[in-house]
């Protein structure tokens, strides 16, 4: 009899889970003699994710501008930034993986503590996707004495897991007529990731919003918009073509730098984009593995194992419109000119799978500065908003499968506000969504086979099978415990399996006894 088969091991995934948390954080800003808050914009980025046993440990920074007035009616803007730390619990399932988190501002609240600072509260969500790795088993066999079942089987494996810094540099016109910029808010959209070759491709667009005073003895806020495409590529340390990526891209944005020339009468300004990307990369391998095995010399026993297998069901990247209308509270207020207004996040509170569709629903949150006019004390001033636009759709994708993982995001591509009546405001802004489906199977695979004492020889001539419905030639060759291809040779014209009954018959040649 041969020897024992060779066990192999391959790295591999053994599915995907999506641990979602929320965490309130406070924060002290700095105001030096502040007057009235104008606005306030934070921007939350995840800069660690990493595991420890079986817990996440996520850590990260909240960026916060604020735009005030200050006692002498000056127009200020400072920059903060408040540092985030927080422990998840993967399960205790856990055992080695890989994670890739998200995090959105779903809500901030913020007071004036005293004339020099601010007092503001934030909601965070964290969305983090856990990438179970192990080591699969398996047994390739080729040996004489064993009939072996062999099959091509699916792997999924983590190909690369990183985080990279990079940078980019736009330059927008913004006019004649600009005193100084007081406040630069941006955000960065994947629109597009594809990997090929050695390499991760990253294709989105930055959407910028600055404010600034112009040349007038009023200090008047104005703002100007742009949007720039951005390409970004990194190397991959085991590259696979079709490989699945997926990628959070953040602005890093207290290192966001401002440079104005001023060109003949008119203000250019340079902006350097300091970013951040985040990645994992998902492949898929084909081993060749056995799904079964016997043997007709000598007893075996075969031990199967599952293996997880992650695979991406489908992707969807869409822009979306969305709208809302904002009233002023105050009754005797009235919106007199629109300075200023971005959307600095989206939170998604809702994808589900609807049939063939995923229904993707969220607020995105506009942060808006007007000057107004108070009809009863006569007085004008800037003022700010955040208002909430709230949104719902359904993106088409076959094959989903009621159990199915979502992993969305959400980001802004552009906003419009218009004074639609003297104390409401229409927003209109562009969304993009990118939502992938992922699912979780399982295969099984042979990881051991030992063989055992020999079987006793078979005594009879012919044997008579009465088959059962679904078996094959292998399952009655396994209980016959006899060469597989001798026996469909001898019943060529039975076609199995069958859904009748059928009979199959096996003739053996008996050595004579001395």
């Amino acid at each position: 009899m041969t020897n024992k088969p060779n066990v192999n091991v391959c790295s591999a995934l053994n599915g995907v889970t999506i641990i979602k948390k929320q965490k309130q954080l406070e924060c002290s800003i700095l105001a030096p003699n502040s007057k009235t808050i104008l606005a306030v914009s934070s921007t939350p980025v995840l800069e660690k994710c990493d595991g420890e046993g079986k817990f996440i440990k996520v850590e990260g920074l909240v960026y916060t501008k604020v735009l005030y007035e200050d006692i002498d009616g000056t127009n200020c803007v400072v920059d903060n930034k408040c540092s985030f730390a927080d422990v998840i619990d993967v399960g205790d399932a856990a055992t080695d993986f890989s994670c890739l988190g998200n995090v959105v501002l779903s809500d901030l609240d913020f007071k004036t503590n005293s004339a020099d600072e601010i007092k503001a509260n934030f909601v965070l969500n964290f969305e983090i996707c856990v990438f179970g790795e192990n080591e699969a088993q398996y047994v390739e066999c080729d040996s004489e004495g064993l009939c072996t079942l062999p099959t091509e089987v699916q792997i999924s494996t983590l190909l690369d897991a990183s985080t990279e810094s990079f940078a980019e540099s736009f330059e927008v016109e913004l006019g004649k007529n600009v005193a100084r910029v007081l406040d630069c808010s941006a955000t960065a959209t994947v629109k597009d990731v594809s990997v090929s070759g050695s390499q991760i491709l990253i294709e989105g667009i930055i959407v910028n919003n600055i404010v600034f005073e112009t040349l007038d003895d009023n200090h008047t806020l104005a703002s100007k918009s742009a949007t720039y495409d951005f390409k970004q590529t990194f190397e991959i340390a085991n590259a696979e073509d079709g490989a699945n990526a997926f990628v959070n891209v953040y602005i890093m944005s207290d290192r966001l730098q401002v440079v104005c020339e001023d060109i003949e009468g008119s203000m250019l300004a340079h902006i350097d984009y300091p970013m951040s990307a985040q990645y994992a990369v998902v492949g898929t391998k084909t081993i060749t593995s056995l799904t079964d095995a016997f043997s007709t010399t000598n007893e075996i026993s075969v031990t199967n194992t599952t293996q997880g297998v992650f695979s991406v069901v489908g992707s969807i990247n869409k822009s979306e419109k969305i709208d809302t209308n904002v009233t002023i509270e105050k009754d005797s207020q009235t919106i007199e000119k629109v300075y200023s207004y971005n959307i600095n996040n989206i939170d998604l509170t809702k994808t589900l799978i609807d049939g063939d569709a995923v229904l993707v629903e969220g607020i995105a949150y506009c942060n808006i500065i007007f000057q107004s006019y108070d009809r009863e004390t006569e007085l004008s001033g800037n003022t700010s908003i955040v208002a909430e636009i709230p949104f719902s759709t359904k993106l088409g994708l076959s094959g989903l499968n009621a159990d199915d993982l979502i992993i969305g995001k959400a980001s802004p591509v552009s906003v419009d506000v218009r004074i639609k009546r003297s104390q409401e405001l229409d927003i209109i802004a562009e969304i993009e969504l990118n939502i992938n489906a992922v699912r979780n199977l399982t295969t099984t695979l042979v990881s051991d086979i030992e063989i055992g004492e020999e079987k006793p020889a078979s005594t009879s001539a012919l044997s008579l099978y009465l088959v059962q419905k679904g078996q094959t030639y292998w399952d009655i060759a396994k209980q016959l415990s006899v060469n597989v291809d001798e026996l469909e040779l001898q019943n060529e014209d039975v076609i199995l399996p069958s859904e009748k009954t059928e009979k199959v018959v096996y003739y053996r040649q008996l050595q004579k006894q001395c």
